[in-house]
Order: C-alpha cells, then sequence, then structure tokens
C-alpha cells in the first residue's frame, strides 16, 4: 500500500508540473498586441549601394554565403560583417521624425547607422547604374514591410569631390523628383515594390541620387544612395 501511496503521489505531482506548463504555454499564447516590425525597404533601381553589394556577394557566393568582389564591396564586408549586406533594406534612423540634416551630419549621409558605417566610402569603385539624362525611368524601391510616406531624390552638383565623403551642401538644394503613396506592385527581385516614374536631371559623368523615404505613421526614415554614371544616348541611324 505504501508503494501504491507514493506512485500515486508522484503521478499526481507530474500532473501538476503539466498542468502548470500547459498554462503557462497558454498565457504565452494569449499575449495580445506583439511587438510591431519595423518598416523596411530600398532602391532596387537604380541601386542603392547596400543593395548593389548584396547582389554581388550573394552571387559571387556559395549556399547564401556572401563574397563581394567589387573592391568597395569587399571593404564594407571588411568593416561591417554581413548585417549591412543580409540587411540592406535596413538603412534607416528610427527616430529621424524629419529632421533629416538634423540628425544625419555630413559625411554619414550614406550609412547614419554606425553597422553602416563602411558605406559612408568615397569613391567611384562602387557598383553604378548607367543612366541617360533627361530620360524618364522608373524608379524600384523594395516593399519590404509597407508604410506610407514620401520618397524624395536629390543628385549630387556638378563638380562636387567623390573622393570625399557626401555632404549635404554636396547635393543640388531641390530634389528632382518627389512623389508620396506610390502604387504598389508584385514581382520585384527582392518581391513587392513602390515603383513610379521620374524624369531624370541633366547631368554628365558619376553621380549619386540621394533618396530620403520619410514614413507618415512613424518618425522612421530610410537613406539610400544609389551610384550612377550619366551617358549621352546612343544616337540612332538615319532612315
Amino acid at each position: 500500500m505504501t508503494l501504491y501511496k507514493t506512485l500515486g503521489r508522484v503521478r499526481a505531482t507530474a500532473l501538476v508540473a503539466v498542468l502548470g506548463l500547459l498554462m503557462a504555454a497558454a498565457i504565452v499564447v494569449v499575449q495580445p498586441n506583439p511587438p510591431a516590425a519595423y518598416a523596411h525597404g530600398g532602391l532596387t533601381y537604380p541601386a542603392t549601394r547596400t543593395y548593389a553589394c548584396y547582389v554581388d556577394g550573394i552571387e559571387n557566393g556559395q549556399g547564401g554565403g556572401l563574397n563581394p568582389q567589387n573592391p568597395m564591396c569587399q571593404n564594407a564586408y571588411a568593416v561591417n560583417g554581413n548585417y549591412p549586406f543580409y540587411n540592406w533594406f535596413g538603412n534607416l534612423l528610427s527616430d529621424a521624425d524629419g529632421r533629416h540634416r538634423e540628425v544625419v551630419p555630413d559625411g554619414n549621409l550614406c550609412g547614419p547607422q554606425e553597422s553602416f558605417s563602411a558605406f559612408r566610402e568615397p569613391g567611384t569603385e562602387w557598383p553604378t547604374t548607367t543612366l541617360v539624362p533627361g530620360q524618364t525611368i522608373t524608379f524600384s524601391y523594395n516593399a519590404w514591410a509597407k508604410h506610407p510616406g514620401t520618397w524624395t531624390q536629390y543628385i549630387t552638383k556638378d563638380g562636387w569631390d567623390p573622393s570625399q565623403p557626401l555632404a549635404w551642401d554636396d547635393l543640388e538644394p531641390a530634389p528632382f523628383d518627389e512623389v508620396t503613396n506610390p502604387p504598389l506592385r508584385p514581382g520585384g527581385p527582392q518581391g513587392d515594390e513602390y515603383y513610379w516614374d521620374a524624369t531624370l536631371p541633366y547631368k554628365s559623368g558619376y553621380h549619386v541620387i540621394y533618396s530620403i523615404w520619410t514614413r507618415s505613421d512613424s518618425p522612421e526614415a530610410f537613406y539610400n544612395c544609389a551610384d550612377v554614371v550619366f551617358t549621352a544616348p546612343t544616337p540612332t541611324s538615319p532612315r
């Protein structure tokens, strides 16, 4: 009888423990209001530096690993590791609140966060997108997380010095393009994307398109440096 009583106590204790675990699990499951995810996104055309380096790293790596070949991307990988590559759409400040020139100092425009610091490096060896001055193109901006807001595009001035880190005074004072709440479409290289048409300024040679996504439902803002080369259109042969 003593053995039976002991086994009964063990079973009862085990049952109470199991019930306690189940109740704890139930409490975890029904917790309301999980933390909201931050918005994320970035230019895929013209490609922002972070996206261009991510593509360079993935295309030359194996099994999802990174092996960038572009020298600037290699330097970024050596300095910042793989975080800004796999998180290429997260070049942001969560508390910008529209105060871009106040919260992003000169030299940090292409990488406001320290985890993107290598993308501030000056130079003309970053991967580039070739564009035609005055042409109307369709901007493509990955919508990793969708939120309303305004996208503002600046271009560097004529005669700016690409050997120096990008500063606010290197940009033309007025944006050449701005759009609020552009449409969405599926099928982009990284999934859903925002898209809109814009007429490019008349520039020549190497420039940086600086794009700022200012969210209207949050103080968060995203910063993109797209390295581009403007070339004259190819002349057509007369018929």
